[in-house]
């Protein structure tokens, strides 16, 4: 009896022990706004002012498990889903997907994470510090390439830290498994296949990174036509301003206008203590193939109630040189090609 009441009480705190090295966190971001913007396409007029709720202006909506297990050496087991949603009408987003941010599973150990399934790309993993507001879903230079904040399926991703060097490595059988024979094709493992590195430094008070990205045609008859991005860039703190630069070419096979271009980007962030942020930033595409070259000017106030909830105010003007189209809010149709808009959204964020 006394030998069967120890062994259980060793199996017991094994379990104990096993329930202590492993811990699974809900997360997640709720940010919704007001939004006003000018000169969007009306059948009616021509052209209206617009005033509507917006979800996701600065941080997109979100949810989302996260899940670690110590498997001991220095190895550990990791999982993560994440789900988009838009809070003013509360259906998911990314086109329904119920974990449409990302979703994947994976060993992380001394020598870098290794995971595989739905992932953010490499310019959204290593790029986002560099953009003065940080792909903001509105408003950043998402507007001008959604692609730098893109996700990908069917993805294995290698992430390595060592010391201010992140090194990363990522390969896709087929970035968007929602396409009919757009990925994973039997015969023809070009179709939809994404293969990108990059890597990100900090030294001292100065970051940089860069990161390469390929992208095939998502269908057998463009799967040899290719989509090339190269993205580089620089930030820097000096006290309480943090300043940014950063640069994107595209070469795409793919793209029926602006095939080739360069996006610039700059801005600052001045930080009044803990509370409270202005940014400023300014966005420049150039379109190598014709004159369509958008210009977007950002501002944004952000006010930090507590380190979970924060109030902001952020305004664009877009520029549309030679009949771009680029609204506020990036390619949508939402402003009237060669017209200049303005648009402005305040709204509150909280995070848990």
């Amino acid at each position: 009896m006394t030998r069967s009441l120890a062994i259980a009480g060793v199996l017991l705190a094994t379990g104990a022990t096993a329930h202590a090295q492993s811990s699974v966190t809900l997360y997640g971001v709720a940010d919704a706004g007001i939004e006003y913007l000018n000169h969007v396409p009306d059948p009616a007029r021509q052209a209206s002012s617009l005033v509507r709720m917006t979800s996701g202006n600065i941080a997109g909506s979100r949810w989302g498990l996260r899940g670690v297990e110590d498997l001991g050496s220095g190895l550990k087991g990791v999982f993560l889903l994440e789900g988009g949603m838009v809070l003013d009408s509360g259906m998911a987003a990314q086109g329904g997907r119920l974990f449409g941010r990302r979703a994947y599973v994976g060993l992380d150990t001394p020598y870098g994470q290794v995971s595989m399934g739905r992932h953010h790309n490499l310019t959204f993993d290593l790029i986002i510090p560099f953009d003065p507001m940080y792909f903001a879903p509105k408003y950043s230079s998402f507007s001008h390439d959604s692609w730098l904040a893109g996700r990908t399926d069917n993805a294995v991703k290698y992430t390595g830290k060592f010391g201010g060097l992140t090194a990363s490595a990522l390969y896709s059988f087929g970035v968007d498994s929602t396409i009919a024979n757009g990925s994973e094709v039997p015969g023809n493992s070009r179709v939809g296949r994404e293969m990108s590195a990059g890597f990100s430094y900090g030294m001292g008070n100065i970051r940089f990174g860069a990161v390469y990205d390929q992208l095939n045609g998502r269908s057998v008859a463009t799967a040899s036509a290719t989509e090339r991005r190269y993205v580089a860039a620089i930030a820097g703190d000096f006290g309480p301003v943090t300043a940014y630069f950063g640069y994107r070419r595209l070469v795409s096979q793919l793209l029926a206008s602006m095939s080739r271009s360069d996006l610039y980007w700059t801005g600052a962030t001045y930080n009044f203590g803990q509370a409270f942020a202005l940014t400023g930033a300014v966005y420049k595409t150039n379109d190598r193939t014709s004159a369509k070259d958008p210009m977007s000017i950002v501002m944004s106030a952000d006010y930090r109630f507590s380190k979970r909830t924060d109030a902001y105010l952020t305004a664009s003007y877009t520029l549309n040189k030679g009949g771009s189209a680029l609204a506020a809010n990036g390619y949508d149709g939402s402003v009237v090609p060669g017209a200049n808009q303005f648009g402005a959204v305040v709204g509150l964020r909280h995070n848990f």
